[in-house]
């Protein structure tokens, strides 16, 4: 082999210059992609951390909603027990409030995301301070009933007001012979 002229050791030296500059880009660029994707990574894990931090929180705050629902069970039933309740508990709220009822109707009953449910449409009259009062001592926590809609309207008597409710009556099914009916999810 014969010795390398001058120029030929430039070029040579251009060349190993540039293949060195090359190499350690791409390194760099994998550096980089490696750095980038390791931060991504990162910020999954925190975001994920949150979320389940939150969750924790969460069942946490809810704990002593648990301690409530323990402590006041929703009234086991069956569906023609929970309608006969609910009707006589309207009908008895609504002669104490003095309002006189004009139309009742019950509603298919069945299973919601929260429990089985009886429901009572109604359309009473009277005045407004009894429509209030009644509706007081219907929405008790502890009895699991609810007022889910209500529609008043002005009377053709003055103080006297028309008020159209639907009641629910929320309860655990037994049957007959009192066994707890299992609840199928909606």
């Amino acid at each position: 082999m014969r010795p390398l002229a001058s120029n030929e050791k430039i070029l040579l030296l251009l060349l190993f210059g540039a293949l060195f500059v090359a190499v350690n880009m791409m390194g760099l660029h994998a550096f980089l992609q490696a750095r980038t994707g390791m931060e991504k990574a990162i910020v999954k894990a925190r975001s994920a951390l949150a979320s389940d931090k939150s969750w924790v929180e969460q069942g946490k705050a809810l704990n002593p909603a648990d301690a409530w629902i323990n402590a006041h069970p929703m009234p086991r039933l069956t569906p023609d027990e929970a309608s006969a309740q609910l009707l006589k508990t309207e009908r008895d709220e609504a002669e104490k409030a003095g309002l006189k009822v004009i139309e009742e109707n019950i509603l298919p009953s069945g299973n919601t995301p929260y429990g089985y449910t009886v429901i009572v449409f109604v359309k009473l009259t009277g005045p407004f301070e009894g429509v209030i009062r009644m509706l007081f001592a219907l929405q008790s926590p502890t009895s699991w009933r609810t007022m889910e809609k209500l529609a008043l309207k002005s009377d053709a008597q003055p103080p006297n007001v028309v008020a159209e409710l639907e009641l629910h009556q929320y309860f655990e099914p037994t049957t007959a012979a009192g066994s707890t009916v299992k609840a199928p999810t909606p």
